[in-house]
């Protein structure tokens, strides 16, 4: 019977920022990737599904240095989805006019996948600006769904090459995984756009 997870839930961070004296904080940092469809068939003239799902277009972030805003509010986000197996490669947000409070609604690209972000700016103690940011919908992270597999018992778990996906209602993403020294495959399948999947093994 399918099971239910969430790979990865909307993340949701609040920290403080001092006005005109922001810092950067950077992700770790990764090499584009691309899909995998390598894998042996199961059976008697199986052919092997290709690993991985449909490969999210590819989305180039601005050329221009994040602004004083931005920078504080990428490094804490990046902190956040990095422990969720995502890299935080740009924030965009649109330009703020040091009003509070203010609700703005940003660009992130996470592994090459565009999201939404909710930053919501408000006043704090002895002239800071404090912040709350949130994706609003959720993303497929490869490695957190690699490492829940292998949680639930699988082994040798390879999901393909690419490392997010954006979480599409309907979507399939296709693992091959070993358990109990049999070579099988396993299907997740997006339920919402918050990131819950249903994983089912054949």
């Amino acid at each position: 019977m399918p099971r239910a997870l969430v790979v990865l839930a909307p993340v949701a961070l609040a920290v403080a920022l001092l006005v005109g004296g922001c810092s950067s904080g950077g992700g770790p940092s990764g090499a584009d990737r691309s899909a995998s469809s390598t894998g042996t068939g199961i059976g008697s003239g199986t052919a092997a599904p290709r690993l991985g799902g449909d490969t999210p277009t590819p989305s180039t972030p601005p050329g221009e240095p994040m602004d004083d805003l931005e920078k504080p509010v990428a490094g804490q986000l990046s902190s956040e989805v990095a422990r969720q197996g995502l890299k935080l490669e740009y924030l965009d947000c649109p330009p703020w006019d040091q009003n509070v409070p203010r609700t703005l609604s940003c660009r992130g690209y996470f592994d090459g996948v565009p999201a939404v972000v909710r930053v919501r700016l408000t006043a704090g103690v002895g002239g800071q600006v404090s912040f709350s940011a949130a994706l609003q919908h959720g993303l497929i992270a490869t490695r957190n769904l690699v490492r829940t597999l292998k949680h639930q018992g699988y082994d040798a778990v390879d999901c393909g090459d690419v490392p997010a996906y954006p979480a599409v209602v309907g979507s399939t993403l296709n693992c091959r995984v070993t358990k109990a020294g049999r070579t099988k495959y396993v299907v997740a399948t997006v339920v919402n756009r918050g990131g819950r999947v249903t994983i089912a093994d054949y």
